[in-house]
């Protein structure tokens, strides 16, 4: 009996590392594309909105929220950034 235990354990230990090491990372967030132009990874909503609006207006519907272009950084950068990419598609 004494016999199986000292078994058992490296057994047990073995397959504990074996498992660990099969788990998978968390994957990297994917990045933002609009129009085929990729804005990069972990962008948020005000951001994304931004862009959307930003290349409305280069697709000469000007687009703006005025409002969140002068309080949220996420949406004034993202505008700004979309404007720029988007003027030349």
């Amino acid at each position: 009996m004494n016999h199986i235990k000292t078994l058992i354990l490296p057994a047990l230990l073995l397959t504990g590392l074996l498992l660990t090491a099969c788990t998978s990372s968390p994957s990297p967030q994917s990045d933002y594309s609009y129009k085929g132009i990729n804005f990069g990874s972990d962008r948020d909503v005000d951001f994304r909105q931004g862009v959307r609006d930003a290349c409305k207006t280069a697709d000469g519907y000007y687009t703006k929220n005025h409002t969140l272009f002068k309080s949220n950084e996420g949406y004034r950068i993202g505008w700004e950034e979309g404007r720029l990419q988007c003027k030349g598609k």
